[in-house]
């Protein structure tokens, strides 16, 4: 913060409550001042950014586990350097319009889940924070794995609709506003590699997630993304799309940028054009 405060007034606010960061976002807004910071983990950033929308300029300092979102807007990892980059870019007037998903009218920067990924998010919630802050992206992926080989979500029970036809059923559903997805330590994860902030959302759909299937998966998020460039048998990659709908037949999970928002059976996505502005 010290980076912050050399260039900027800086006043600081903790935190008491889940979602309460969207609450001191909008306050921030209607109290005049002329940038919002997320000093956190991804979901703090998430709610900031649902607090302000696009009145008022976001810094994310990478304070969490993961920090996805700084990290794909090419922000330092060091929280220092950050700082100062961030407090240049707000001196500077330096900033840069991103597009936001939206699910079931919660925004998120740059992923969303139905299944698999958002009861892996539930798990690592579940730990709590042994050590002052949420495990990162090793316990993560560790408990992605071990959601896959439980086999809940092994056999198609979604049912993914564009403009009214069903295009794809599967396992799970996962949506992408950015590649990467997310991180395990350095790698980036290959998801959705032709997601961008400036355009839809890219929406990938498993046709089965069998133990067999694993491995095929694995490559392509690790090393290849080639399900984002040729036709796959094994599932199905929606570029660039505004509206998904998603219809499941029972309740299951759903998260948005690692923030679990419960059980559902429907679920909208879309897009919100320019819905941010970040400082960079």
């Amino acid at each position: 913060m010290r980076a912050l405060e050399l260039q900027c007034d800086v006043e600081i606010v903790e935190t008491e409550r889940h979602e309460h960061a969207i609450q001191l976002a909008d306050e921030a807004v209607a109290l005049g001042f002329d940038a919002v910071g997320s000093m956190g983990g991804d979901g703090t950033a998430n709610e900031v950014l649902n607090g302000t929308s696009d009145r008022l300029p976001i810094g994310i300092l990478p304070a969490g586990g993961t920090s996805v979102l700084p990290r794909a807007l090419g922000l330092p990892r060091n929280i220092g350097a950050a700082a100062a980059q961030v407090a240049d870019a707000l001196v500077a007037g330096r900033e840069r319009r991103i597009n936001l998903g939206v699910v079931n009218g919660r925004r998120f920067a740059f992923a969303s889940g139905v299944g698999a990924d958002a009861k892996a998010v539930r798990r690592v919630d579940e730990r709590g924070r042994p050590r002052g802050r949420r495990p990162g992206d090793v316990y993560f992926a560790a408990q992605i794995l071990r959601t896959l080989l439980g086999g809940e979500f092994s056999q198609p029970q979604v049912e993914v609709s564009v403009d009214g036809e069903v295009v794809a059923r599967g396992g799970s559903v996962f949506a992408a506003n950015v590649h990467p997805w997310s991180f395990v330590g350095p790698i980036a994860l290959k998801l959705a590699p032709r997601a961008t902030f400036e355009g839809g959302l890219d929406v990938v759909v498993p046709r089965d997630m069998l133990r067999r299937h694993l491995p095929r998966y694995a490559t392509q998020l690790l090393f290849t993304g080639s399900q984002a460039y040729r036709a796959d048998r094994l599932l199905v990659y929606l570029h660039d799309v505004d509206e998904v709908r998603v219809t499941c037949p029972r309740p299951m999970p759903l998260h948005a940028d690692g923030d679990d928002l419960g059980d559902v059976q429907e679920v909208l996505y879309g897009v919100a054009r320019n819905a941010a502005r970040v400082l960079v």
